[in-house]
C-alpha cells in the first residue's frame, strides 16, 4: 500500500478502511510543553515528524463565560459585568457579578497560585460559589450565553491551513453539561435537582443542549466538518447513571450527530472515564469516533468486548494507560501494552491513542518506546 498522510491515515480509520499503518495520535500537549516548551499547533506537528505520529489538534472558537477562568470583560450585550479579586489562604478568589435586564447573578472561583506546580503543570480552578441557585436564576442566565454568531473562524481556518496533511484539525464542542450547567450548578447539585426538581434540571440542561446546537450550526455554516464533542463532564466516572443517558445524554449526544452528518461532518466522541455501561448508547447515538477508552484501574474498558459490541460502526481511539503503563511504566511494559492493543483493536476502525494526555514528567523512554511500538506493530503489509 502507498504511503499515507496523517489526515489520510486518521479519516481512513474513521471509515473502517483499510490504512499503510495503524494510526497513532496520543493525547499530549502537557508532555510536549515540558520537553519543547509549548504546546502549539507547530509543536505538535514538529513533535509528529519527530516521532512519527498522527496529530489530532482540537482548535477552540467559541468561548463561555462558565469556563474555568475569569477574564476582566465578556461579550455579553445588555449585560453589566464586574469582577473584585481577594485572598483565600494561598488561593486568589475571583467575584464576579454580572447584571442582567432579568436579574443579578454571581459565583467565586478559587486559583491556584501560579506556578504552584503542587497539583500538576496546570491546576484546575474551583467554584465555591456557583452561578445558579434557583429556578428564579434561569432568566438571567439566558442573558450570559454569547451568540455563536458574532464568533470568527478566522483562526480554526488558519490551524487547519497549517495542519494540511500532516494532522487533523478538529473543532472542540462542549456538551450541555461540559463548562455549561456543570459548571452553573456543582455536580452534586444537579444530581440532587435531578430527583428534587427534574423540571428545573430539565430546563438547565437544555440551556446549555440548545447552545451546543447553535454552535454546531453556526460551525457548520462557516466550512467545519470535524468535531470534537467533549463530553467528560457526562461520564459515568463522574457519577452519573443510566437514567440519566437514557432520559437526557443519550437524545442530546443523538440530536448533535444527527446534526453534524446532515452537514456532512464527523463526529469524535471524548470520555476518559468509566463507559462500559454506556457503549452501546453512545454507539447508537451515531458518534464516528469513541475515545479514551480508558482501561483499569482508572476506568474500566475492555478493549476486546468494546471491539466486539461497536467496533464494526465506531472507530475507537486511545486505550494505553497514562499513569501505569506511560508514566510509572518500563519501555518492556510500554511495548507489550501497544502490541497488544493494536492486535486487538487493529487494522481496521482504531487509532491508537492514550487514556488522557501523557503527563510532564513521563519518562521520555517511555514515550519513545510507545512510539516506536506503534511504527513497528501497526504496519500493514
Amino acid at each position: 500500500m502507498e504511503a499515507m498522510t496523517s489526515r489520510e491515515r486518521l479519516l481512513a480509520a474513521y471509515r473502517h478502511e483499510a490504512v499503510d499503518r495503524i494510526p497513532c495520535s496520543p493525547r499530549i500537549s502537557f508532555w510536549l510543553t515540558e520537553h519543547y516548551g509549548g504546546a502549539s499547533l507547530a509543536t505538535h506537528l514538529r513533535a509528529g515528524q519527530e516521532f512519527g505520529f498522527d496529530p489530532h489538534v482540537n482548535a477552540r472558537v467559541f468561548w463561555s463565560p462558565f469556563e474555568l477562568g475569569v477574564h476582566d470583560s465578556y461579550d455579553l450585550p445588555d449585560v453589566e459585568y464586574s469582577v473584585s479579586w481577594s485572598k483565600d489562604g494561598d488561593f486568589d478568589v475571583a467575584s464576579r457579578t454580572f447584571r442582567t435586564p432579568a436579574g443579578v447573578l454571581t459565583d467565586r472561583l478559587n486559583i491556584p497560585p501560579a506556578g504552584d506546580r503542587s497539583f500538576g503543570m496546570s491546576p484546575n480552578p474551583f467554584r465555591s460559589e456557583h452561578l445558579v441557585k434557583t429556578r428564579d436564576d434561569l432568566g438571567a442566565l439566558r442573558y450570559l450565553l454569547p451568540d455563536p454568531k458574532r464568533a470568527s473562524f478566522a483562526g480554526y481556518f488558519g490551524q487547519v491551513e497549517e495542519a494540511g496533511e500532516d494532522g487533523l484539525v478538529q473543532l472542540n464542542i462542549h456538551s450541555a453539561l461540559n463548562h455549561r450547567a456543570g459548571e452553573m450548578m456543582s455536580t452534586e447539585d444537579l444530581m440532587m435537582l435531578y430527583y428534587d426538581d427534574e423540571s428545573f434540571f430539565a430546563e438547565l440542561m437544555e440551556i446549555g443542549h440548545q447552545q451546543q446546537l447553535a454552535e454546531i450550526r453556526t460551525a457548520l455554516d462557516a466550512g467545519v466538518r470535524h468535531f470534537f464533542l467533549n463530553w467528560y463532564y457526562n461520564s459515568m466516572s463522574t457519577g452519573w447513571s443510566p437514567p440519566f443517558w437514557t432520559g437526557y445524554f443519550q437524545p442530546q449526544l443523538r440530536e448533535a450527530c444527527e446534526l453534524i452528518h446532515a452537514g456532512d461532518g464527523t463526529v469524535d466522541y471524548y470520555d476518559d472515564g468509566k463507559c462500559m455501561a454506556i457503549i452501546d448508547w453512545v454507539a447508537d447515538a451515531g458518534i464516528d469516533v469513541l475515545e479514551t477508552l480508558t482501561p483499569p484501574p482508572v476506568g474500566d474498558v475492555d478493549l476486546a468486548e468494546v471491539k466486539r459490541r461497536i467496533g464494526d460502526r465506531v472507530c475507537l481511539k486511545g486505550y494505553i494507560d497514562l499513569i501505569y503503563v506511560l508514566r510509572f511504566g518500563t519501555p518492556a511494559l510500554v511495548d507489550r501494552t501497544v502490541r497488544e492493543a493494536l492486535a486487538v483493536a487493529g487494522p481496521t476502525g482504531f487509532i491508537l491513542g492514550t487514556s488522557d494526555g501523557i503527563r510532564d514528567g513521563t519518562p521520555v523512554e517511555n514515550v519513545r518506546a510507545y512510539f516506536h511500538a506503534a511504527a513497528t506493530y501497526g504496519r500493514q503489509t
